[in-house]
């Protein structure tokens, strides 16, 4: 991921400043004078938190980072204590402006893009798809979520707060969150999650968040269905079916009724009132069938609850016996005197003959079947049960409405009272129009009951195709771990520049062991084997870890150029002599800067470094890198702080 920053332009209370960048830029001088706040500043405009110095919380107002990304130029605008990045670039000679989230994601800001946040803008940027991890590493069906470039950045920016305290949150101290993470970026940058992998994760989310969208949907439809007295698919085809039939007799009825012929025509207010007493009487039978089935239902219950209890108490009866029966007692266990001696066929407690072995002894597990077998035959019945309760009550709903609208039909048929015939023939066609729209209704909820199963049905294909991409990763990512060709190389790298660095205790021939799923490094001594190991956790040495984990970080920027893995061509690093006296530990002082300046020259050639540091070693004259160096001090005016006109007061 090719990044190089440009400068850093500051702003200030009493005016404004600018720091230019070259290829290797280091930074040096007295406490106070705010190198570490350079440093700070770059990761405040790349999304990071800031603390403020007194010297910044006095005076600091705004920064801006201009940098290339992948040659694109970009400038990254973030005033103090905001959590929004003002981002302009120019793209195909096209200018862009855009405010996002330095790093909480809120909704798309750039259109069609995906772009959230100041992470996904560089990726985007740089023409890489954002890297995608399983959430959780337990579970195979777990959610993947994006790794930012605030995580891989934990590799290019070697803060001095944390320069001795944590491993790049790989160690216990750090949040288990954390930990992940960069166990992430590290399996990520080895090739354990290679594209193929990401590809396949990335598919299977897909597929499984499509099924997981169709059953939720097919679950609404048909809760929607129900809670509107919509019975399943079949049923409603069966009304139709009545319907139909119905709607025939009526048309019959009505083209018998314009016959002069027939003279005998009942009138409607006796029809309605016949139909409406065997209303009452289909609600008063369907009443008594519902509190039946409501009382097999509960008794079903109870006599489930009290087996399911039962099974419990034998289990526990079973295995007291089982335990106590090799108890050789000598005390009673209820008032604990001592038992008097009995005979050999009788219990030491009570006294009694022991029970013979006989059939009557049932067998644990036949009994624990038989009461297993007998709560499954009592939930299918209650599980039948509650289904016949519901399609009851839903009949006992259109009973009482089609009664309540044969009433209404009634009462106004009652103030209007016309001729037998008339009368007779309005309600006749009224039916007609009712069932006619009752039929389209129901046709719309046929469709609508299919489309519920046609979800279901689509969804358990998706689980076939789920099932199959599962076991393909799982394959595919197997495979993955066990090329640890990349692994191993980031190993020899780690030790070779631990060698370079001459970290005290390290020889030629130790061998660096970096072991998933925890990656972190240990040095194994060539003379005694694992028995005397050295890693972060047991350097007792503040200087040594600061060594080592600046060493473990060049490691990997080592490793990502040579296999072209994805990773910002910085690398900042502040005060990696922290704890080292560049007089007392001379050796080491020389040897981890003429192995950057080596580096910076060589393998890591496109790979920008920003060094600070209390003291400057000059790289040699025969080192050809672009090179800048800056002394600052608090108060000299030849040498400037950051801010050059502050002088703490």
């Amino acid at each position: 991921m090719k990044i190089k920053l440009a400068s850093l332009d500051l702003q200030f209370k009493q005016g404004a400043d600018s720091i230019g960048f070259t290829e290797f830029n280091y930074f040096y001088g007295k406490m106070g004078a705010g190198k570490s706040s350079i440093a700070r500043l770059i990761d405040f405009c790349l999304g990071g938190d800031l603390d403020l110095s007194p010297a910044l919380q006095s005076e600091f107002i705004s920064a801006k980072l201009n940098l290339f990304v992948d040659k694109i130029p970009l400038a990254l605008e973030r005033v103090r204590d905001s959590s929004q990045i003002i981002a302009e670039w120019t793209k195909n000679e096209e200018k862009f402006y855009l405010i996002i989230p330095a790093r909480q994601a809120s909704g798309e800001v750039l259109p069609q893009t995906g772009v959230e946040n100041l992470s996904d803008l560089l990726f985007h940027l740089a023409g890489i798809r954002p890297p995608k991890v399983r959430r959780s590493k337990h579970k195979e069906d777990s959610e993947l979520e994006r790794l930012s470039l605030r995580n891989l950045l934990w590799f290019c920016y070697i803060d001095q707060d944390s320069m001795d305290s944590s491993f790049f949150n790989l160690d216990t101290s750090a949040a288990f969150y954390n930990r992940n993470k960069s166990k992430d970026v590290l399996r990520f940058i080895v090739g354990f999650h290679q594209e193929q992998v990401a590809e396949l994760e990335s598919q299977l989310q897909e597929v499984r968040e499509k099924r997981m969208g169709l059953l939720t949907g097919a679950e609404s439809l048909r809760n929607a269905l129900e809670s509107g007295g919509i019975a399943s698919k079949q049923d409603i085809e069966l009304r139709l079916e009545e319907l139909q039939q119905e709607l025939v007799q009526i048309s019959s009825d009505i083209a018998n009724m314009r016959d002069h012929s027939r003279k005998n025509i009942p009138h409607q207010v006796d029809t309605l009132r016949q139909k409406a007493r065997q209303s009452v009487s289909e609600l008063l039978t369907i009443e008594d069938a519902v509190a039946s089935i409501e009382s097999t239902i509960d008794s079903d219950r109870r006599h489930l609850n009290e087996l399911q209890m039962l099974k419990v108490k034998f289990k526990r009866s079973a295995s007291a016996k089982s335990i106590l029966a090799g108890v050789e007692f000598t005390s009673c266990p209820r008032c604990s005197q001592t038992l008097p001696i009995r005979e050999f066929n009788r219990c030491a407690v009570c006294g009694q003959l022991e029970p013979e072995q006989s059939s009557n002894n049932l067998d644990v597990m036949v009994i624990d079947a038989d009461a297993s077998s007998r709560i499954n035959e009592l939930e299918d019945s209650i599980t039948r049960h509650s289904s016949q309760l519901k399609n009851l009550r839903r009949k006992q709903q259109e009973l009482s409405e089609e009664k309540a609208e044969i009433d209404r039909i009634l009462t106004n048929t009652l103030s209007e009272y016309d001729s037998a015939y008339l009368s007779t023939t309005l309600g006749t066609e009224r039916k007609k129009a009712e069932v006619e729209q009752t039929i389209s209704k129901l046709k719309e909820y046929s469709r609508l009951s299919g489309k519920v199963d046609e979800m279901i049905t689509d969804a358990s294909n998706l689980e076939g195709r789920e099932s199959e991409l599962r076991l393909t990763l799982k394959d595919i990512r197997a495979a993955a771990e066990k090329d640890t060709a990349n692994l191993q190389k980031l190993e020899e790298l780690f030790l070779d520049c631990l060698l370079r660095a001459q970290l005290p205790g390290i020889k030629k021939g130790d061998d660096v062991a970096i072991k998933p799923p925890h990656f972190l490094p240990e040095v194994l001594s060539a003379e005694v084997g694992d028995l005397a190991v050295t890693s972060f956790a047991n350097i007792s040495s503040g200087g040594k870890k600061s060594l080592f984990k600046s060493c473990f970080a060049i490691a990997v920027h080592r490793l990502a150029v040579s296999i072209n893995a994805v990773l910002p061509t910085f690398m900042l690093i502040d005060s990696p002599m922290k704890n080292i006296s560049e007089r007392e530990n001379r050796e080491q002082f020389e040897g981890f800067h003429k192995m950057l300046y080596e580096l910076a020259e060589a393998e890591l050639l496109g790979t920008q470094f920003i060094l600070i540091d209390k003291e400057f070693f000059a790289p040699d004259d025969g080192i050809n890198i672009n090179f800048s160096v800056r002394h600052m001090t608090p108060e000299d005016d030849n040498n400037p702080p950051l801010i050059r006109y502050y002088r703490g007061h």
